[in-house]
């Protein structure tokens, strides 16, 4: 295998690797139930205001090129699939996006939205 190669398998590699930590909503169209959940906190919640940022927009303009989505994005799809704690989450959503006296409000509409669970990590409607 010449240089030029292994070079090539490399990024091929690490591409493959970076795209496995996307969040669902980014990687796979077919995650229907957590891409509604999107959809029903972008309008049930509007304005859905996190910090200073109205992520409402956000969603419904998919992102519209605001790094910060990609961090929401993440964080909420942990909560929706159950991999993190609502606690878990309004620490860390208010760690990057700054306390804001409507985070509250924001905070008991998307919880008050996720689909209920039988157990920690099971799916949703289970």
């Amino acid at each position: 295998m010449t240089f030029a190669n292994r070079g090539a398998c490399v990024v091929v590699v690490l591409g493959i690797a970076a795209a496995g930590c996307a969040p669902d909503s980014v990687t796979n169209v077919r995650a229907t139930g957590y891409n509604a959940y999107l959809n029903t906190i972008a309008t049930s919640c509007n304005p859905l205001m996190l910090g200073d940022a109205n992520v409402s927009e956000w969603i419904q303009n998919g992102g519209a090129n605001n790094n910060n989505y990609s961090y929401f994005l993440d964080v909420t799809s942990r909560l929706y699939y159950g991999n993190i704690t609502p606690a878990a989450y309004r620490e860390g959503i208010t760690g990057f996006f700054g306390p804001s006296t409507r985070n509250e409000a924001s905070f008991a509409c998307i919880f008050r939205n996720l689909p209920p669970r039988s157990m920690p990590n099971a799916p949703p409607g289970t």
